[in-house]
């Protein structure tokens, strides 16, 4: 028979030794807590075991296994105010606390089950970090069944037990981050992949035609492509274009403007950094190229580039290589990279303000982007696509783009390019109360008109009669009157600006 000490040293050793495999299982919480409590049942008799998690001013029975365990404490709230028994074991930081039957004191379980007359309770806190967030407890249908010798083990094992369910529970959190973060990747791959199929690249105009070709050609290759053109012609479509053509169009696109970053940051932006790169930097962080492994990085604005980075970017392209902030050694990546500028670089080259080896590098295969003004062609196209997106974003029946207005849109010199033509149909299709788009007052400022191309009769009428009212702000009858200044009569005048779609009222504030 053994001694009654080595005896206690072995099924205390066996204790632990149980309670640390737990910790290299990887169970979710309610399988790790079920087999910790069979493994437990081998060396300590129990009738009960629980799993009791603080929440609120109570503690929530999360766990409940044995012999006693019943529908009825799934999930039960104790409450603890008022309950020595619980408010000693919740202080009690590492040691076991045991009662008995006569002990004083609100049972543990009182009202939710039922003990047998003589029966004893082991209570044990867990504890993580210096606080106690539940209890562990054990209870038997027989008087003094826990000795001090197994109440030492078991706080052994109760803790090496609340160690586990902080890691079960930690790792559920990452787990359920993971999953969060894979849906918000595919969310926004597939919104940006969905944003270019419904609002292609528009290309009606002979010129456009031949990009759309152009970019055909070079998508399916490897070729650094530098897209040339005035602010605002659309350089970020033809980019996104040209990486859904491509055979990356399942990884990423990554945008990055180089003339909105400050100099000081935008090498740790396009490189990242290592942890303790430089002051702030606590955590380490992945640049944009790293972000962008395995897809397309477009760097819009590269003109604006810092000289002393250009040469990083250089053997960023030729090696296929980067080195993070910090960092010392250099980390492979494999991205397409597509860059954007409405700056003369060759210029830049001269002044000695860009790397002309790294110009030669950009310009592989260079695309320009003639303007708006250019290609009037392609004008009715982009209207329509935007008309079509601002209705379904704002759930309003279709918007026609009449012929009059049509032909107004391309007479004009658009020296905003694409955003302003955005920035004028966006603001007319929120005016215009029903199915049909109408310019308000003064849209198309006429200093932008274009000479070169002739209106209609209706579409320079409209013009006219828009000056008129503006001139007039808005007053048909009088000596001052548009009607007297047209040499018209007021119910003709009337008439035409009804046909026309213009109220006289929208021009009084003009």
């Amino acid at each position: 028979m053994p001694i009654p000490d080595l005896d206690a040293a072995l099924t205390g050793a066996r204790l632990v030794e149980e309670a640390g495999a737990l910790l290299t299982l990887g169970e979710e919480p309610e399988r790790m807590v079920v087999h910790a409590f069979e493994r437990l049942g081998q060396l300590v008799s129990y009738d009960l075991a629980t799993i009791l998690l603080r929440e609120g001013d109570g503690l929530r029975v999360a766990h409940a296994v044995g012999p006693l365990a019943t529908p009825l404490l799934s999930k039960a709230l104790i409450p603890v105010k008022g309950n020595l028994r619980l408010q000693n074991a919740l202080r009690a930081r590492s040691r076991p606390t045991t009662f008995e039957e006569d002990d004083p004191g609100e049972d543990t379980f009182h009202g939710l089950i039922e003990m047998p007359l003589g029966h004893s309770c082991l209570v044990a806190p867990l504890r993580c970090r210096g606080e106690t967030f539940g209890l562990m407890t054990l209870d038997a249908m027989v008087c003094r069944q826990y000795p001090e010798s197994v109440q030492h083990h078991v706080g052994v094992f109760a803790s090496l037990l609340a160690l586990g369910l902080k890691q079960a529970e930690h790792l559920a959190r990452l787990a359920e981050r993971e999953r969060t973060l894979v849906e918000e990747v595919s969310y926004f791959r597939e919104a940006q992949r969905r944003d270019v199929l419904q609002e292609p690249l528009r290309a009606e105009s002979p010129a456009m035609r031949s990009i759309l070709e152009q970019l055909r050609q070079v998508a399916p290759t490897t070729a650094t492509v530098l897209i040339t053109g005035e602010t605002g012609t659309g350089k970020e479509k033809v980019a996104q274009t040209l990486h859904h053509l491509s055979p990356r169009r399942e990884k990423p696109f990554i945008k990055v403007n180089c003339s909105a970053l400050p100099a000081t940051l935008i090498e740790s932006e396009l490189f990242g950094h290592v942890k303790g790169a430089f002051s702030g930097a606590a955590t380490a962080r992945k640049g944009r190229f790293e972000l962008a492994d395995g897809g397309t990085l477009f760097l819009d604005e590269i003109g604006d580039l810092p000289l002393d980075l250009q040469p990083k970017l250089l053997r960023a392209i030729q090696e296929k290589e980067i080195d993070p902030l910090g960092s010392e050694s250099p980390r492979k990546v494999d991205v397409r990279l597509v860059a954007a500028t409405h700056a003369d670089l060759r210029a830049g080259v001269a002044d000695g303000r860009f790397r002309e080896d790294l110009f030669y590098r950009l310009s592989v295969f260079p695309i320009h982007l003639p303007p708006l003004r250019e290609r009037p062609e392609d004008i009715a196209a982009l209207a329509a696509g935007l008309l079509d997106r601002f209705a379904r974003e704002n759930r309003r029946p279709p918007i026609h783009l009449p012929e009059a207005v049509r032909e107004q849109l391309e007479a004009y010199g658009w020296p905003g390019n694409v955003r302003e033509l955005h920035n004028v149909l966006e603001r007319a299709a929120i005016l215009s109360a029903d199915r049909e788009l109408r310019l308000p007052a003064g849209a198309l400022p006429a200093r932008g008109e274009r000479t070169g191309r002739l209106l209609t009769w209706e579409a320079q009428e409209r013009t006219y009669l828009e000056r008129l009212m503006r001139h007039t702000h808005g007053k048909i009858t009088g000596t001052d009157g548009a009607a007297v200044l047209a040499d018209l009569a007021p119910s003709t005048l009337l008439s035409r600006l009804e046909k026309l779609g213009l109220r006289p009222r929208d021009f009084r504030e003009a």
